[in-house]
């Protein structure tokens, strides 16, 4: 996930780069290594990244230079090394950013260069799609859930809610002078929006109507929260990795985050926490979330490395490199058969494992209009919450914005 100053790239960044790949693209110039380019700097994703690699690098017979940008730079880095002619052999995108980049004709078609999506799961090989062509292939995949405090909420009598009356319910109990009940990102990013999906889609809302009564419950929801002093004003500022310290803190007693915060949590001493799916507007009701994690893409070189970038791609994209990934960094396996064979393993996070199989990617309807929308979207949730419109009229503009003449 990244933050809102990457959206101001977007559109020049489209455009340099289809100018910059017409003039042609090659790769630097050593013969024996591989460049591998993400934006996990941090651990455990990057030591876990690093190992694969590593082990890959000797399958394929090529050494690969593995290495990281902030999420933030990771578009302007690629334009500056396509200028220069020297794009990395495998770039792994955040997936919503896969159509936009593959509309410049900077990425090879994956099936160009022997690569598929056989035995990934149909709704996260979608991520790796645009127009039909696959892209890119994701080798793990993260999504939300709704973290708890146990102790807070055994002392408080109240159980983890599965419905958004449940939740209204419990955050207004556990709100006490020492936390607040819940907290969650609504900070005007694509994190925010992130969010603000698993809130959006449960009640039949689509992202495609932002002005639906449907989506104005979710937001309802959202700003009674806040309201009530259930949720700090603060979530309009909080990206995720800020609502994961307040509950570590004990400023939260329950909190909408991803799997990958699980890795700190069980470093906290002293916190005792559960995590469940994030509660659905009536009992029945379906759970949706986003899918979130990268994929990894192609992108044009010299015919041969392209197709040396293909077999470190299928290598990472192994049973065995996914279970060793997704079990260092509290990711699920995008492959059906590994996630049933590391679920065992995952007892804590095994929620995610339920919710990434429901879980579709942001710009399944949208395509290259995602970004639009989900900045609409923020714009929308930040005016609501801070009590400048209604959830009507908030989204109202919003769909107005996203979708002109709609």
């Amino acid at each position: 996930m990244r933050t809102q100053a990457r959206t101001r790239r977007r559109t020049a960044a489209a455009a340099a780069l289809c100018a910059l790949v017409a003039a042609g693209c090659t790769a630097g110039p050593d013969p024996d290594q591989l460049t591998f380019m993400d934006y996990h700097g941090e651990e455990p994703m990057r030591s876990a990244m690093g190992a694969q690699l590593a082990r890959c690098s000797d399958e394929i017979g090529m050494r690969v230079r593995h290495y990281s940008v902030t999420g933030d730079q990771l578009v302007p880095k690629a334009l500056r090394m396509a200028s220069s002619r020297s794009l990395p052999d495998v770039l792994m995108l955040d997936n919503p950013d896969l159509p936009e980049f593959a509309t410049t004709q900077a990425l090879v078609p994956l099936n160009h260069v022997g690569v598929t999506a056989d035995g990934i799961a149909p709704n996260i090989a979608e991520t790796g799609r645009y127009q039909g062509e696959l892209y890119g292939v994701a080798p793990t995949v993260n999504s939300l859930a709704l973290y708890y405090n146990r102790d807070l909420l055994d002392r408080a009598g109240v159980r983890p809610p599965r419905t958004w009356d449940e939740l209204t319910a419990a955050a207004r109990t556990l709100t006490t002078p020492q936390h607040r009940g819940i907290g969650f990102s609504a900070y005007a990013s694509f994190e925010g929006a992130y969010q603000f999906l698993a809130f959006l889609w449960p009640g039949g809302a689509d992202e495609r109507r932002l002005d639906s009564p449907q989506a104005a419950e979710a937001l309802r929801l959202w700003v009674e929260l806040v309201r009530s002093g259930s949720a700090p004003q603060s979530v309009l500022s909080w990206e995720q990795g800020d609502v994961k310290n307040q509950f570590t803190a004990g400023n939260l007693a329950m909190m909408v985050n991803g799997s990958w915060q699980a890795a700190e949590l069980r470093k906290t001493p002293g916190l005792n926490w559960g995590v469940v799916p994030i509660p659905v507007p009536r009992l029945g009701d379906p759970p949706a979330t986003a899918l979130g994690g990268e994929v990894m893409t192609i992108p044009k070189t010299e015919p041969w490395r392209q197709r040396k970038a293909a077999e470190l791609v299928t290598c990472m994209n192994t049973d065995r490199a996914q279970m060793a990934v997704a079990r260092a960094a509290d990711r699920v396996p995008s492959r059906p058969e590994a996630a049933a064979q590391l679920r065992p393993q995952a007892a804590d996070v095994e929620v995610f494992y339920d919710t990434v199989a429901v879980a579709r990617a942001r710009t399944q309807h949208l395509g290259t209009r995602w970004p639009d929308t989900a900045r609409a979207m923020w714009t929308a949730f930040q005016s609501a919450i801070s009590g400048n419109a209604t959830p009507e009229q908030a989204l109202k503009t919003a769909q107005q914005h996203a979708n002109p003449g709609s």
